[in-house]
């Protein structure tokens, strides 16, 4: 049966749904990770009693003449309490220094950890080229913004990952093995294995695994100073030697047994997620054959990488990374014939094929493109991936082959400038500069007062992005955004102001101008560390800030005020509010409003966000059609909350004025 497409209110639902099975999972791991701490503190307690009673002289262990053993009782509340405490403390704080190096740096930490180095947007390296273009369609496609790219150099194996705690900051790292020796194809279908772990939030949840089990391994180093202790040279016999050399011992077994009960945690966690990877990546790409190409591939060739913190985070790569027999029977991932069979039936059991030799200085050539066999895999329904299916995609058959075109499509000049920091910062600036008139007048010599150098550069691509429709535009700030990551603190300052004072130079911002407002100022505002804390946790707590946002929403588009109040409804119902809600009248709202509405639903939980993304959707839809500006409004909400902007929104949107949101 032919896959259908899913129902356009349903676009945003991929996301969400798998951020509530990532929350899940996350209780999942809290569940395994407080069963191996009282397993390690079980052992760490019984070292220690044996320990105490060993070290205590005539009150410790002792043996009569009969042979029977005599000593302090075994269950010792106080000591397990301390022991508890101890082990908590130790294990805490080791989580938390893992927690911190991971959290100042995010992805791209873990990538510079297992020796990645990053690659530049315009390289003109062949094989770093067809990866930068390869992620940059799929991130666009996906409504996500594009990661950073790492290579690690040194590994031949074919492998890759990703990290990063949110989508904004996330990374992708291939091996150089991967990117030698698989095909474009094959290339694709690994990195929207790993795109689908960044919107499914699985690499957040791999950092706190990672810090979690890192905590473990601190009991390991304090055991072996223990041990190095006890058992160093004795001037005299010194009972008490023995004993904190046994204690020592206890850490060390208690610091393997924490090692394991990690594997088994991640075990846990990752396996189910890695069957879902693959199928949303054969959704995404439509091309089966790809993705099982780079896992013949593997089996073929193999996966391994090394380092000495490889082990510490096998669960983030796309296949095993670690060898041994202990490694195969916890393995974080399926076997790879099994993965084969379910996402390409037609290739399990095939002989392997040898990677064909690449080129001179480029990558290995690309086969004939695989014909497309979405039915036999079992996107509609078929039994290829029916354990594992993900809900029906966001994504429809053209998004890709659409992203890519927009991308081929941009002027060269445009697309060279957006991947270095200047060219972002002018490509932001010149997005917001009107077509002509007063305000460009004003808004050009604004530029020429504060730096001369942006002034001449946003001139310089002004032409060439003139040509440009409302969804080439959009391809190009998405392609800009990740090259602000390398402005400074005070670089990025600058060029906040400077996007306010060009959106406000006619005294009105659309919402166009909004979008690209929040999606720049978000992008400079947030690190790569853990998002903070939600401040806002329920739908009712909530109400206020969605009320301001649904109501703008509902009056965008010329809407009057019984079609509003409907559109709201819709909204309303969407997000699960309780009771009626009644639309705030249209004098009341405003820019500053808003966006301080915004500003509060970005400190909302992921549930509170998810929820007020879909019930903007809902609004806009209320009426059977979405306008440009109403399309471009709710990408301004998704853009301040960090969540990706639903692909088929877009798509359904048909050009057409709406109010713009006056400046108050």
């Amino acid at each position: 049966m032919a896959a259908q497409a899913p129902p356009a209110g349903r676009a945003t639902l991929d996301f969400f749904a798998a951020q509530r099975n990532a929350r899940r999972r996350t209780t999942v791991l809290v569940i395994a990770f407080a069963v191996a701490l009282a397993a390690v503190i079980a052992v760490v307690y019984l070292a220690l009693a044996v320990a105490l009673g060993l070290g205590a002289g005539t009150g410790g262990w002792a043996v009569d003449a009969s042979g029977a053993v005599y000593g302090p009782p075994l269950l010792q509340p106080g000591l397990l309490a301390l022991t508890a405490l101890g082990v908590g403390a130790i294990t805490g704080v080791g989580g938390a220094w893992h927690a911190v190096r991971l959290s100042s740096g995010g992805g791209a930490a873990v990538a510079e950890l297992l020796g990645g180095t990053p690659v530049d947007r315009a390289t003109q390296d062949p094989a770093e080229r067809r990866l930068v273009n390869v992620t940059e369609e799929m991130a666009l496609a996906a409504g996500m913004p594009v990661p950073r790219l790492y290579v690690l150099r040194g590994e031949g194996g074919i492998n890759a990952f990703a990290a990063g705690y949110t989508p904004g900051h996330s990374v992708v790292a291939v091996t150089r093995g991967a990117l030698e020796r698989l095909t474009r194809d094959e290339l694709q279908g690994v990195v929207a294995h790993e795109l689908s772990h960044v919107l499914n939030a699985d690499t957040r949840i791999d950092l706190r695994l990672m810090a979690a089990v890192g905590g473990l391994g601190f009991l390991t180093l304090l055991g072996r100073l223990l041990l190095d202790v006890g058992s160093g040279p004795r001037r005299s016999r010194d009972r008490n030697r023995g004993a904190i050399a046994l204690v020592g011992l206890g850490l060390l077994l208690a610091g393997a047994m924490g090692s394991l009960c990690g594997r088994l945690v991640r075990f846990a966690v990752a396996r189910q997620r890695e069957w879902l990877a693959d199928a949303s990546a054969v959704q995404f790409t439509r091309n089966p054959d790809g993705l099982a190409g780079a896992l013949r591939k593997i089996a073929a060739e193999g996966s391994a990488v090394s380092g000495p913190h490889v082990a510490e985070a096998a669960h983030l790569f796309f296949a095993r990374a670690s060898g041994g027999l202990l490694a195969g029977l916890f393995s974080t991932h399926p076997p790879i014939e099994e993965r084969i069979r379910r996402i390409a039936p037609h290739l399990a059991g095939a002989p392997l094929p040898r990677a064909p030799a690449a080129a001179a200085g480029g990558p290995p050539a690309a086969p004939a493109q695989a014909p497309d066999r979405a039915g036999v895999a079992g996107l509609a329904g078929g039994t290829a991936v029916s354990a594992a299916s993900p809900p029906p995609s966001a994504l429809r058959a053209d998004h890709l082959p659409r992203a890519a075109g927009l991308l081929s499509g941009l002027p060269a000049a445009l697309a060279a400038a957006a991947r270095e920091p200047f060219g972002a910062r002018a490509i932001a600036c010149a997005l917001l500069v009107d077509a002509a008139g007063p305000a460009r007048a004003a808004q050009l010599a604004y530029l020429e007062r504060n730096d001369r150098a942006l002034r001449a550069e946003v001139e310089r691509l002004l032409p060439p992005l003139a040509g440009l429709d409302r969804a080439a535009r959009n391809a190009l700030l998405a392609l800009a955004l990740p090259a602000l990551d390398a402005l400074s603190p005070r670089q990025g300052t600058a060029l906040g102001a400077d996007l306010r004072a060009l959106a406000a130079a006619d005294r009105a911002v659309s919402p166009y101008e909004l979008a690209v407002l929040r999606a720049v100022l978000r992008r400079l505002s947030r690190g790569a560390g853990p998002p903070p804390r939600a401040l806002l946790r329920t739908v009712d707590e909530a109400g206020p800030e969605c009320l301001e946002l649904l109501s703008c929403l509902a009056w965008t588009g010329g809407r009057d005020a019984a079609a509003a109040q409907a559109a709201l409804d819709a909204g309303a119902r969407a997000l699960g509010a309780r009771g009626p809600w009644r639309l705030l009248p249209r004098e009341q709202l405003g820019l500053g409003r808003l966006e301080t509405a915004l500003d509060r639903l970005d400190a909302a939980s992921p549930t509170v966000k998810a929820a007020t993304l879909e019930a903007c959707s809902a609004v806009v839809r209320a009426d059977g059609r979405v306008t440009a500006d109403e399309a471009e409004l709710v990408r301004a909400v998704a853009a301040s909350l960090g969540l990706p902007f639903p692909p088929g929104l877009e798509a359904a949107a048909a050009p057409g004025a709406g109010a713009v949101v006056p400046l108050s």
